[in-house]
């Protein structure tokens, strides 16, 4: 499969439709198992599987594809994914805060006013500020968070041992962890 998806890539590259779609089909019950599994994790998202795949297909295929490898595909996936996510929780965001509305006051608890309904925008801040840092911690952070790929792939798309992808995500783990709780790096 990795020598006709590489095929399929190309092809997509060079501005073949049916190629892209193609490599869509072969590429479906991938995402929509790496997309169940990240909505998995945040329970409370509005997002269905279905509607996470068919939104990052589009923002991918939008314009003509410019992918080198499977490797390339499979990261610009992830931040797609990550992509939608976030525009997604930003807008249930602002339609929580009225949308633009006048705002009206009540009581409220305070602690669940502050409460972030998904981690998942401070990981996206995490994650930016570990690109300006290390980016090839954050592209291994996207690849097994948004990708959903194990380490034994991740080593196989960065040509590296899956013992190093392994040290590699510990660090990447400590330092999202003490960017998201605000702690010195």
């Amino acid at each position: 499969m990795d020598e006709s998806l590489t095929l399929l890539l190309a092809q997509a590259n060079d501005g073949d439709a049916a190629a892209r779609n193609r490599l869509f089909e072969l590429l479906y019950a991938d995402l929509r198992r790496r997309a169940h599994a990240e909505l998995a994790g945040h329970m409370r998202n509005s997002l269905c599987t279905t509607a996470l795949v068919h939104e990052a297909y589009l923002r991918l295929f939008d314009k003509p594809l410019s992918v080198s490898s499977r490797a390339h595909f499979f990261h610009l996936a992830a931040r797609v994914m990550r992509q939608v996510l976030l525009d997604h929780v930003r807008e249930r965001q602002a339609q929580k805060r009225g949308g633009g509305a006048a705002p009206v006051t009540l009581t409220v608890d305070a602690a669940a006013e502050q409460a972030d309904p998904l981690p998942l925008i401070a990981l996206d801040r995490a994650l930016n500020e570990l690109q300006a840092f290390d980016p090839q911690l954050a592209r291994l952070t996207e690849l097994h968070v948004f990708a959903g790929l194990e380490f034994a792939a991740i080593a196989e798309l960065v040509g590296t041992s899956e013992r190093s992808v392994y040290r590699d995500w510990r660090l990447a783990r400590v330092f999202l962890h003490r960017a998201m709780h605000g702690e010195p790096a």
